[in-house]
């Protein structure tokens, strides 16, 4: 028997259901794996999970697998030892446990990369341009996949990829999901399932993009994660915690800022005229360029924000700061 992986979605309330199980130390030498009540997450965190897992790196193939998959490839790696899934747990030794992480990463980790990047090309709209650019001109369907690559836009290519991959099945017996403990207000009375990994990605990208308006889903330039947004305009950069403190998005606009006080003719100026003032406090300034300098730090942020939004033009910068040299 084949596990299927199984997810509810509540677009209601924006949050994902998939299927789980825990990991539990017997003793030094054994794990035990039952399932449990399903996971609760934010809408797309499996996709996402799966898009930012390195899968040829053998740890991070792993801590993917134990957090979702662990039970559907134990499944596949040995069909006699999976028995009622409503209900199951089995104990397994450490060795066992190594021969199959080994195995699956051996069997799956390529596959995973792969799948992994046909996912990306149609989160770029470029699955169709792809295919064309291997596909010989005399083939029959040449004309028909040109049309398809001059067309493709807000991942159309996932409809012609899920025809493709059609084991899916709809589960309408929420209490045998939900352990006889249904979550009130739901948004749906039936969960997805499938026995292919690949299908049950597909099916969650065709779920997404069908009940979120204006989903995106795009690669931070500088974490290279992945990441999902509803904001009509592209971003280019996610809201997640890079350092300690900032978000891919801070970071890149400090950089954005700094080399725009570098490179605009205007700031420049204003920062030459900071740097003079600021010497001369530094070397003795009468009480004249003290006063000015002071009103200078206070009124140059307000005025350099006010240039960087569009709201003033350079010129009038320009004015600002040649009325600061007669300021009192």
């Amino acid at each position: 028997m084949i596990s299927n992986i199984e997810m509810f979605f509540d677009f209601k309330n924006s949050k994902e259901y998939i299927s789980s199980y825990s990991l539990e130390k017997v003793d030094d030498n054994k794990i035990r794996i039952k399932t449990t009540y399903p996971k609760k997450q934010e809408l797309g965190n499996f996709l996402l999970d799966f898009m930012n897992t390195e899968f040829n790196d053998h740890i991070d193939f792993t801590i993917f697998v134990k957090d979702y998959l662990f039970i559907h490839l134990l499944s596949l790696y040995d069909n006699t030892i999976v028995g009622d899934m409503n209900n199951y747990s089995v104990v397994l030794n450490r060795e066992y446990l190594q021969d199959f992480i080994d195995w699956i990463y051996d069997e799956l980790s390529l596959d995973f990369s792969m799948l992994k990047i046909r996912l990306e090309q149609v989160f770029t709209n470029s699955y169709y341009k792809n295919i064309l650019n291997i596909t010989d001109i005399l083939d029959k369907d040449y004309d028909i996949i040109e049309d398809l690559a001059e067309k493709e836009h807000n991942y159309s290519a996932i409809n012609t990829i899920l025809e493709e991959n059609p084991t899916l099945f709809i589960n309408y017996n929420l209490n045998t999901f939900f352990m006889n403990n249904i979550p009130e207000n739901l948004s749906a009375n039936y969960t997805f399932s499938s026995d292919s990994v690949e299908n049950f990605l597909y099916c969650i990208v065709k779920e997404l993009i069908s009940n979120i308006k204006n989903i995106k889903f795009e690669c931070c330039k500088n974490c290279n994660y992945w990441f999902i947004h509803t904001k009509n305009k592209e971003q280019q950069y996610c809201d997640d915690l890079y350092t300690d403190t900032k978000t891919c998005f801070e970071i890149a606009k400090e950089e954005r800022d700094r080399k725009n006080e570098k490179d605009d003719i205007f700031l420049q100026k204003c920062r030459k005229r900071y740097k003079n003032l600021h010497k001369q406090i530094s070397i003795g300034a009468s009480e004249k360029v003290e006063n000015r300098f002071r009103i200078f730090k206070e009124e140059y942020p307000v005025y350099q924000k006010r240039y960087k939004e569009g709201l003033i033009t350079g010129e009038e910068l320009m004015d600002w700061l040649e009325f600061m040299r007669s300021k009192k």
